[in-house]
């Protein structure tokens, strides 16, 4: 049987809650929303970038005093977003977008990206055009937020997320590769994924998925912030409220927009 290779985030959304079904979104969404009452309390309408299957989107709009608008790339993603938001009466919406071509006529007091999203871009270049994406849909004083992993990440989980397999509830199968690259800094994720019948006796279809994330240091992503005209209001260890050293495996970024007189 012939295995597929699939952009990522398409045969991917039929496993990402499985996979990532260890993962706090109502904590990390609590983090987000801890981050807008301290620096931007007054804020209201929300843009949240690579938002998945929208768990963190619906998380936040359960707290009722934010209005949402959660977009991804993959289609796939946004339709399992919009099936998860259906009966729920939230004030969210989902919308296909690429982050680095927004392509949205509004704008919005927060902008966020988690989940390590944008070690998805390799090169200065993208970082610096994500940021331009951003202010065009950023209000006057509004903020940026987002976190990214570096090497001392990669280094923890690695061999933890390495030969990691599950069964997801519409039968998919998956098995991770988990690899990084200390020289080039790329962190590699590959996923074998199979198609099971509902009794899973049978492989019906099977797919691959490759991801590849670049790990930046915390001054390689400082120094590309500043060519941006963002200021960094402050720079957070993990999903704590201390600040981030060289050492943080996960950084949370919170920054502001300064126009250039």
């Amino acid at each position: 049987m012939e295995r597929q290779q699939k952009p990522i985030y398409s045969i991917l959304a039929h496993i990402y809650d499985t996979l990532m079904q260890d993962v706090d979104y109502e904590a990390w969404a609590d983090y987000i929303d801890d981050l807008i009452q301290l620096h931007a309390p007054d804020s209201e309408d929300l843009l949240e970038l690579a938002c998945g299957t929208g768990s963190v989107a619906l998380s936040l709009a359960e707290l009722g005093y934010y209005r949402i608008t959660g977009t991804d790339l993959s289609g796939t993603m946004i339709d399992k977003a919009v099936e998860k938001s259906q009966g729920l009466d939230l004030p969210v919406r989902f919308l296909r977008r690429d982050f680095l071509d927004i392509d949205l006529n509004e704008r919005f007091d927060i902008v966020y990206l988690v989940f390590d999203s944008i070690n998805y871009l390799h090169h200065e270049r993208d970082i610096l055009k994500l940021h331009e994406q951003v202010v065009s849909v950023l209000r006057p004083g509004g903020l940026f937020i987002f976190d990214f992993t570096t090497p001392a990440h990669s280094l923890q989980v690695a061999g933890h997320l390495n030969n990691e397999e599950g069964v997801s509830p519409d039968h998919y199968h998956f098995l991770r590769t988990s690899r990084y690259d200390e020289q080039s800094r790329i962190h590699t994720n590959a996923f074998n994924v199979e198609r099971l019948t509902p009794d899973h006796s049978k492989v019906l279809e099977t797919f691959s998925e490759v991801h590849r994330q670049k790990i930046y240091t915390f001054p390689e992503m400082k120094q590309m912030i500043r060519k941006t005209g963002f200021r960094i209001v402050q720079a957070y260890d993990e999903f704590q409220f201390t600040p981030a050293t060289d050492n943080s495996p996960r950084i949370t970024i919170v920054s502001e927009w300064q126009p250039i007189a």
